[in-house]
């Protein structure tokens, strides 16, 4: 018998809009205002939890313990800020505003869970015009324990007013985690963006043994027939 889902909730980056040039770059000449030289290949590696880890990450490996924790703060907000800056980067996957427009038409609650900073959300959302689609939007802000952590999506599901059959979809093997500690369905895009190589093959392979559909870059419309559809 198919599943019926009252809600979907999203992840953002690699899900729905491309920001990695954004971010790389944003997260680059933030830590080079702290003399703190960073590659883009290395960056990529550690994208995944939001700006604090990711900024922490690398002050702390180059400047020691104490040093990061003194900086990790004016560091963080100045990578936010740049990456707001950068917003005119970022772009929507195809068919990212179709699809939320048919769900929502389709009587779905939807809902945003990410772990970016809530400017940088913010800014996304009015400059691609599709903050109008959720019900509910919870980043990086809104909780202390960021992805794989499930506090964000158990937060999001208590404003859908929980408990709801809900389906998270995701790029990522922080997003797939998350649900998967809740029990929760998940959806895999399988964008390429942020995940790449090995680990992208890996989680692939991960999402194929739980039984978790994928979908690529320019399927996302396909979503919603698997919504209807698939035997989560």
């Amino acid at each position: 018998m198919d599943r019926t889902f009252d809600a979907i909730i999203f992840d953002l980056d690699g899900t729905l809009v491309d920001s990695q040039p954004a971010a790389l770059e944003a997260t680059i000449e933030a830590l080079s205002r702290f003399e703190v030289h960073v590659a883009a290949t290395e960056v990529r590696e550690q994208f995944g939890g939001g700006s604090r880890k990711l900024i922490g990450y690398f002050l702390e490996r180059a400047l020691g313990l104490e040093e990061a924790g003194r900086a990790i703060d004016e560091a963080t907000q100045l990578k936010i800020s740049l990456q707001v800056s950068f917003t005119d980067r970022v772009v929507l996957l195809p068919e990212a505003r179709q699809l939320l427009s048919l769900l929502k038409d389709g009587g779905y609650r939807l809902a945003l869970a990410t772990m970016a900073a809530r400017d940088v959300v913010d800014k996304i959302s009015t400059y691609h015009s599709i903050g109008e689609f959720f019900d509910h939007v919870l980043t990086a802000d809104d909780v202390i324990r960021g992805k794989p952590d499930p506090e964000i999506l158990t937060k999001t599901i208590e404003l859908l007013g929980g408990p709801v059959d809900a389906v998270y979809v995701g790029d990522s093997f922080h997003d797939l985690d998350a649900a998967v500690r809740l029990e929760m369905p998940f959806l895999l895009v399988d964008s390429g963006i942020y995940v790449r190589g090995e680990i992208r093959k890996k989680l692939r392979i991960t999402a194929e043994e739980k039984g978790y559909p994928i979908v690529g870059l320019e399927e996302l419309l396909h979503i919603d027939e698997i919504l209807r559809t698939h035997a989560f």
